[in-house]
């Protein structure tokens, strides 16, 4: 018998409330560019991608 991996996504309300629980929260910033990319249009990569750049150039 084979297991199959199973991937799961949860939508930002999901992990929204994830994070409360654990005492996590998004800086204003933070919040404001996830709502930039959003409106954007760009994909999960391309999300991603942007935010490990802005992470970068901060340094």
């Amino acid at each position: 018998m084979t297991r199959q991996s199973s991937k799961s996504v949860i939508g930002t309300k999901a992990f929204a409330a994830i994070t409360a629980v654990e005492g996590l929260t998004l800086s204003a910033a933070s919040k404001t560019r996830l709502a930039n990319l959003k409106a954007n249009g760009l994909n999960n990569d391309e999300r991603r991608a942007e935010i490990i750049r802005a992470y970068r150039a901060a340094r």
